[in-house]
């Protein structure tokens, strides 16, 4: 007979604790990891589809492969993440122990795959970059830094950097993902740094919620960032592009607020052969001046100002609020600033503004005096653009309002259209509106206040198929060009009615300027509603989801919002205009369908105006956008637009929130106090997203929030 011995219970519980003790120890091996000392140590490595990479789970494995690339020359070796990477022991804390930089000059330029696979380093410092050159096989995905201090990811991209998120909080860094892009960044959301400084290779498919320029350097050489000093211009993407930036959104969650510099919803400035494709910019911006003078100041929806063959493409700027406080000289238009097509060595139209739509609400401008007497300042407003030069502008449309908060010098000029304050050519080259509509509000006049229709002033030019609504246009003598100079020439540039613009018959009148040519099938009509673009989808799909301002909002939002700019308003009355002298009386003089031409100093030709009779038979086409449309136009004041609904489906489970019939772009969430708590890709018509603690959030998605409680 064999005897059995029975562990005690004191024994079976320490070998219980044992094995607790080292999962615990496994589990949780990261999280108490002691400081960085700089030490290194080679990693294990794994292949994954026939490619070898080696699994980095320490900081010291990180200084291993960036000594093996910049010293040992091996430039062409892989890296995935196996783990977050902890530089601390306190993930808030920042590690005072410099990394080098991967690729830290051009005799070792890294040109491997480097994958975050999704885990997030935290805690790095780098005197430059975590990647410095690059090649054409440079891959840097699924990557992610918390908590550190570097001056941008990749100091000079020439491969791709792709499916990545900027959230990192470190101090004095240029720019989220790139210095200068060579290559292609695609498919990335930055929470606070932008895109990429410079862009001469491609950003797609990228969306910000931070602006980009807070400092600059004026090179990277030798491995080096030069003196990185503090800016003053903000953007959404980029500062300086020369590339292509397509399908790309800026939308901050708070106010912007630029001090003595330059905005661009997109970028700041866009120069030879740079392109701004179908991106999207939405917020409220502050541009204010601490000098102790007037400055220049320049703002552009999608781009403040550009140079030689710049184009602007099929791109929406929904600006909810603009303060402009402080400015001399200064150039303001919903899509561009100050646009400047002039090549050297060429006589070709250089910039060009094609498809594309702003609407913006100016709620405070404030110009005062200059001190020298003998000086004074202009500004230009434009729905489109401030001033153009050289420049194409078709196919695109404006909803610009001018609050009460505008104060203007007594010296100086202010010049307002619904599409171009100011556009020039040249003898070799006509500037050129063609096929495009403004809508213009404005809440004062007066004396200095120069006011167009279309364009205030045009030279060298040429004018066709434009169009404003003189039913909302105030003041109601606005005249649809204020100045044409003997160079220049219009056809069918004309103010017409609310009712008449909503009207199936306009549509045809800008699909085929008036009867001219041929049908380009570019607009749509929507039923009570200003035309879309065919290549915006439907008017239900395009009105739900951008939801446009309403002109009767200019009163009440710039009362409540404009902000106070005693120390550059004059308290003299004869320095600013007084506003008592300057409301704007409702224009309830135009009638249903009348269609007089709105000509400017040079008359237009009766056959450049449409008869009142065939005016008045398209606008009964459809008799429920003619009655709205004459309620708005008998009292002067109010557009008429699609009430506002979301374009997503929104369900909680629990803890978990499923988004379905999503449109494509990013989602972000919010907790109560703004903080973004969670960002993801939408790849898929439904998705869904599952939070940890309970709490109030709200989820935004293309322009459209939601509020949710998770319990």
């Amino acid at each position: 007979m064999t005897t059995q011995t029975r562990p005690s219970c004191f024994r079976r519980f320490s070998a219980f604790k044992a094995i607790i003790l080292c999962l615990l120890a496994g589990l949780f091996s990261t999280a108490f990891a002691e400081d960085w000392d700089g030490s290194t140590s080679k990693p294990s490595s794994k292949e994954i589809d026939g490619v070898e990479y080696y699994v980095i789970t320490s900081p010291s494995e990180l200084a291993w492969f960036a000594y093996q690339v910049n010293e040992k020359g091996e430039s062409k070796i892989n890296a995935i993440l196996g783990n977050d990477i902890h530089f601390m022991d306190n993930d808030s804390l920042t590690s005072q122990i410099s990394s080098s930089t991967i690729g830290a000059s051009n005799s070792s330029v890294y040109d491997g795959i480097f994958d975050g696979a999704g885990f997030t380093i935290f805690g790095l410092f780098s005197n430059g970059a975590i990647f410095g050159y690059t090649g054409e096989n440079f891959i840097l995905r699924n990557f992610s830094v918390k908590k550190s201090n570097v001056v941008t990811w990749v100091a000079l991209n020439y491969g791709v950097i792709e499916n990545s998120i900027e959230e990192n909080d470190g101090a004095k860094q240029i720019a989220g993902f790139a210095y200068t892009n060579y290559g292609s960044i695609k498919n990335c959301f930055a929470k606070n740094f932008g895109i990429a400084f410079i862009n001469r290779g491609l950003i797609e498919k990228c969306n910000s919620t931070g602006t980009i320029g807070a400092y600059y350097s004026s090179g990277y050489s030798g491995g080096a960032f030069n003196e990185i000093k503090q800016a003053a211009n903000r953007a959404g993407i980029v500062i300086n592009n020369y590339g292509k930036v397509k399908n790309c959104t800026f939308e901050p969650i708070n106010k912007v607020v630029v001090t003595n510099g330059y905005f661009g919803g997109i970028s700041v400035y866009s120069g030879k052969n740079g392109i701004v494709e179908n991106c999207l910019f939405n917020g409220k911006i502050k541009l204010q001046n601490k000098e102790s003078s007037p400055i220049h100041m320049v703002f552009g929806g999608i781009v403040a100002s550009t140079s030689e063959n710049t184009q602007i493409l099929n791109s929406i700027a929904f600006v909810e609020s603009l303060i402009v406080n402080g400015v001399g000289d200064g150039s303001i238009g919903g899509i561009v600033g100050d646009m400047d097509g002039y090549t050297s060595g060429s006589a070709d139209l250089g910039g060009i503004v094609s498809g594309s739509y702003a609407n913006i609400q100016i709620d405070s401008l404030v110009s005062p005096n200059n001190s020298n007497s003998g000086t004074y300042y202009n500004v230009y407003v434009g729905g489109i653009a401030g001033e153009a030069n050289l420049c194409d502008l078709n196919n695109s449309r404006s909803n610009l309002i001018i609050g009460e908060g505008v104060n203007i010098g007594s010296k100086n000029f202010f010049y307002a259209s619904s599409l171009v304050a100011s556009i020039q050519g040249a003898s070799y080259n006509n500037s050129q509106i063609s096929a495009s509509y403004g809508v213009l509000k404005t809440k004062k006049i007066a004396k200095n206040h120069r006011y167009g229709g279309v364009t205030f002033e045009a030279s060298y030019s040429r004018l066709s198929n434009v169009y404003y609504d003189k039913a909302i246009s105030t003041p109601d003598t606005m005249h649809a060009v204020g100045k044409l100079d003997g160079n220049s020439t219009q056809t069918n540039v004309l103010g017409k009615t609310t009712a008449v613009m909503q009207s199936p018959a306009f549509v045809e009148t800008l699909n085929t300027n008036a009867g001219l040519d041929d049908d380009s099938g570019v607009w749509q009509y929507c039923e009570g509603n200003y035309p879309i673009l065919v290549s915006e989808g439907t008017c239900e799909e395009f009105y739900s989801k951008y939801g446009l301002l309403s002109s009767s909002s200019a009163e009440s939002s710039s009362s409540a919002t404009v902000e106070s700019c005693s120390s550059y308003v004059e308290s003299s009355s004869s320095e600013i205009e007084s506003s008592s002298s300057s409301e704007i009386a409702s224009n309830s003089s135009s009638s249903l369908g009348d269609e007089v031409s709105s000509s400017s100093m040079i008359a237009s030709s009766s056959s450049e105006a449409e008869s009142s009779s065939s005016a008045k038979s398209s606008s009964s086409a459809k008799s429920s956008s003619s009655s709205k449309a004459n309620s708005s136009s008998s009292k002067g004041t109010d557009i008429v637009w699609n009430t506002v609904q979301p374009m997503f489906n929104l369900s909680v489970n629990g803890m978990t929130l499923t988004l379905s019939n999503t449109q494509g772009g990013v989602v972000r969430i919010f907790d109560a106090l703004g903080h973004m708590v969670a960002a993801k890709p939408i790849a898929s018509a439904t998705m869904s997203i599952t939070l940890q603690i309970p709490g109030n959030y709200i989820v935004r998605m293309n322009g459209i929030s939601r509020s949710v409680t998770l319990k």
